[in-house]
């Protein structure tokens, strides 16, 4: 591989991205800053019925984060045994169908599950994947890519089972081999910073709980055929009366919090 190019290809994309992500600070630089020093929105938000548990205040540090297609699963489908496998070339996604069903309970299913990501003729390189409850439900679990750098909360890098009556009957998976670091760690916004500033904009509803608060990686844009990531907060609320729960996500960087697009996607794109 020659990663001199490879180099070259990523100091034009992040040139680029600087540039969008300069504007991007300017732009709400002043919002973050008011809410995040707003000492009493914490005692606010416990009087409107909001529950969560200690907040973080320390600022920690991530990076932007590239890679190039990869092209392993396909490399290494033959591996698979007792499937129906299928490999999408232009997504990189494969499919599998199980020959033979798995029984799971509510209880059990991440038991089972990570002793069966373990054997290579089940899953391939299921030791880069980590069970995410956050992002799963009754009928997926998902598993998300793990690597020194971080988790990726994206789908450029995952692993979902489909659940049926309670049983896994198939999979869907996506790999990404390898991260390359394109610029020294950055300050990120603290745990508190982010809840408090998601609160100050209407984020967070009356009678609701935050479930989980995880910094993860995902996919801010391709360019030039090279994916870039970026930290992002992904917050888990929780309305208390219809059980119904909602992710917000905020750029760890900028304190920016990410809306979708009227057709549901947008460049940060995490499951």
């Amino acid at each position: 591989m020659d990663f001199r190019r490879i180099e070259a290809i990523f100091l034009i994309v992040f040139f680029s991205l600087d540039i969008f992500l300069f504007l991007s600070f300017r732009n709400s630089q002043q919002l973050v800053s008011s809410s995040s020093t707003n000492t009493s929105t914490v005692t606010e938000m416990r009087k409107r019925n909001i529950s969560f548990g200690t907040l973080d205040t320390k600022n920690g540090s991530a990076y932007y984060l590239g890679s190039q297609p990869d092209n392993s699963l396909a490399q290494n489908v033959n591996k698979l045994r007792n499937q129906e496998v299928q490999y999408d070339e232009t997504s990189r996604k494969l499919t599998s169908s199980l020959n033979s069903t798995i029984a799971v309970t509510t209880g059990d299913r991440q038991k089972v599950m990570d002793k069966f990501i373990k054997k290579d003729s089940n899953v391939l390189f299921g030791s880069d994947y980590k069970y995410a409850p956050q992002l799963s439900t009754t009928s997926q679990m998902v598993y998300v890519g793990t690597s020194k750098l971080g988790e990726i909360y994206d789908k450029t890098c995952q692993l979902t089972f489909t659940i049926e009556s309670g049983r896994v009957v198939s999979y869907t998976q996506t790999h990404v081999k390898s991260m390359i670091i394109l610029h020294e760690s950055q300050t990120i916004k603290s745990e508190k910073e982010v809840i408090t500033n998601l609160y100050a904009n209407s984020e967070i509803p009356n009678n609701s709980r935050i479930s989980y608060a995880n910094l993860a990686y995902t996919k801010l844009l391709v360019a030039k055929n090279s994916t870039i990531y970026i930290p992002v907060w992904f917050v888990t609320i929780r309305n208390k009366d219809s059980k119904v729960s909602s992710i917000k996500k905020v750029n760890a960087f900028t304190g920016n919090i990410i809306k979708n697009s009227a057709n549901g996607d947008n460049g940060y794109n995490a499951q």
